[in-house]
Parts: C-alpha cells; structure tokens; sequence
C-alpha cells in the first residue's frame, strides 16, 4: 500500500513539474498614474469629447464612468446592423418629464462623432478639447496643426488590430502578409493564386484619412503602392461589410474592435488568419508583445489627444490624465478594446 502512495505521490510532483507556468507580458506605461477623481465634474460641463466611429464606444464607457451612468450593449434598432451602448436612466430621474428630456438631449449632443481625421481637425481648430481616436496623428494633420500654429499631445490607451474579411463563400481563410500586398497593390488577380477559386479579386478600401485606411498604408502596405480605384471606395465603417456580403469575390479590412464588438455576431462576414495566425485577444497581445510565435502582425494603438496649451486645470486636460489611471484601464476592458496594461500570454 505505501509504494502505491509512493508511486502515485510521485506522479502527483511529476504532473505537476510538467505544468508550464503562464507567461506574463510586462506592460510599463510611460502616461501611468495612481486613480483619482475629478471633483466638480458633471453633465452640464462635460467637454465634448470627439472620435472616430470605432472608438465611439470607449469615449461613451469614459463619459459614463465618469458620471455614473449605468449603460448595456444592444442592438442598433434603426440600422439593425451593429451593436451599440444605451444607457439606463438615473433613479433619479422621472421619465417623460423635463428632467428626463434635458438629460437626453445632453447625452445625446456629447454622444456625436465625426470619425478619425474629422476629429483631429475639430481638434486643431478648436471645436473641441480632447479626442479619442482610432489612430495617431497623419501627415496632413500634423502638417494642418503646424500651419495653424498648434502643438498636439497624444498618448495610445490600447491596442487593436487590423483584420481582413472575406465573404463566407469564399473558401481562402488564410494570406500572408506579403500575398494581402499582392492583392491590393494588383500584382495577385485571382483567387487562384492564393488558395481559392479561379475567379478575380475584388479589393475593397476605406476613403482616404479614415482610421482603417491609414493602418493600411502603415501596417500592411509599408511602402508599398495601393491600387487606386475610386469604384471600391466606401464611404463608412460598414461599406466593407456591405460589400463583402453582396460580394463572394471581395476583401476587405476592418479593425478588430469593430468587428469583434460593434459586428460581432450580426456580421455576415469570415475573418482571415494572417500567415496562419487568427486574430483574437490572445494572438494581439502576442504581436504587441513582439513575440515571433502565434502573434497576429497587424497591430495597432487607438489614441487620446489634446491640445498642449490646455489648461491644466480644465476638464479636458484632467479627463486627459484620468485617462492613464487604472480605472481607465479597467472601462478599456469593459469596451471590448484591449488595455495596454500587462497580460497573460497565449502560446
């Protein structure tokens, strides 16, 4: 009987020596400090706060974590199409009165957006004070801010990625890196050089400025020249997933967090792996770690900005640092993005 204890004793340790311990990333943030509040802020003076479409979201979750507004995920009932933040009423507050009605129209007018390159020109001139954006500062914009005189401040809160959708007919669910540049820059044609059908590529791409179309040119192209095909433009957040869904030969890209949150399972769409690797949380941190192994490539930062002459003591500017505490970092997580904190690795 003791060398059966003995034996399975001994399985127990050796079992357990075999376990592999979870691999950490260890993320310093350079903007980090401690939580605090904002005293005296409130409904009536909160700035107005602009963004692009896919970080919407994010900018709401900040505006009502900051007021204590309580808020849900549904599905947008006009369009039917998306996923979108409501909020729920204070206890306070009595429906159908002028209270409610002044408190609707407030929220309302700070819940506007005018997308990516918008904002940071909102910015520049002045129309507003902070912004969350889907993306850092372009060329146009920091040339803009320098003929006007302005010095912008910006900082990334998180981490999302650029994916590449397909419709479910098609039967490619991979490409590498260096075959997407082949098919948007016209040196890969058919399907049929990639895995699928003898049938023609069709390449779809965002209008100049927007955040996905920057990433693109950044992350993906490098360099690389893009076909310039006005026809396959589209003009919002959703032209991809139109198109692709009318469309058993098209591609398009997307980011992450608007396909995984905003879409999510109202699209009609498939995901391609890039060089074998599906984006998900865990392979984003990998490529934001710079690990070479199960790490998506395409990652990217959505950013907060301001103006560097606001004052230290408007709302603005506080909003600006609470948005480095780790409360921030929690709404991050709570909005579907990825916080830019330390994480467990995925093998």
């Amino acid at each position: 009987m003791k060398h059966i204890i003995f034996f399975l004793s001994f399985c127990a340790l050796g079992l357990t020596a075999c376990v592999k311990e979870a691999e950490v990333f260890e993320y310093k943030d350079p903007y980090a400090v401690d939580d605090f509040s904002i005293p005296g802020l409130t409904l009536d003076n909160f700035p107005f706060i602009d963004c692009s479409t896919s970080t919407s979201p994010l900018r709401d979750l900040v505006m009502f974590d900051l007021l204590g507004i309580k808020s849900f995920w549904g599905t947008n009932f006009i369009s039917g199409a998306i996923h979108q933040l409501y909020f729920e009423l204070p206890d306070d507050i009595v429906p159908n009165t002028d209270k409610h009605i002044w408190f609707t129209d407030r929220l309302r007018e700070l819940r506007v957006y005018n997308g990516s390159h918008e904002a940071y020109v909102n910015l520049i001139d002045g129309a507003t004070h902070l912004i969350i954006d889907s993306r850092d500062m372009s060329r146009d914009e920091r040339r803009e801010a320098q003929e006007k005189g302005v010095e912008i401040e910006t900082k990334p809160l998180a981490w999302d990625a650029l994916v590449f959708i397909v419709n479910p007919a098609n039967r490619v669910k991979n490409l590498s890196q260096d075959q997407i540049r082949g098919i948007y820059s016209g040196r890969i044609q058919s399907w049929s050089e990639v895995g699928g059908a003898a049938h023609g590529i069709s390449p779809y791409m965002r209008d100049a400025n927007s955040g996905s179309q920057e990433k693109m040119e950044e992350l993906v192209m490098r360099g690389t020249p893009m076909l310039d095909l006005p026809e396959l433009i589209g003009g919002g957040m959703m032209s991809p997933y139109m198109s692709i869904e009318a469309d058993a030969w098209g591609i398009g890209y997307t980011p992450y967090f608007y396909c995984e949150r905003m879409v999510g399972d109202l699209r009609q769409v498939k995901v391609l792996s890039v060089d074998g690797v599906y984006p998900n949380a865990g392979t984003i941190i990998n490529g934001a770690a710079g690990r070479k192994r199960n790490a998506y490539p395409f990652v990217s930062n959505i950013y907060a900005a301001i103006r560097k002459d606001e004052p230290a003591d408007s709302y603005a500017r506080r909003i600006y640092d609470w948005l480095s505490t780790p409360r921030a970092k929690d709404v991050v997580d709570e909005s579907g993005y990825i916080s830019m904190r330390s994480h467990e690795m995925r093998n």
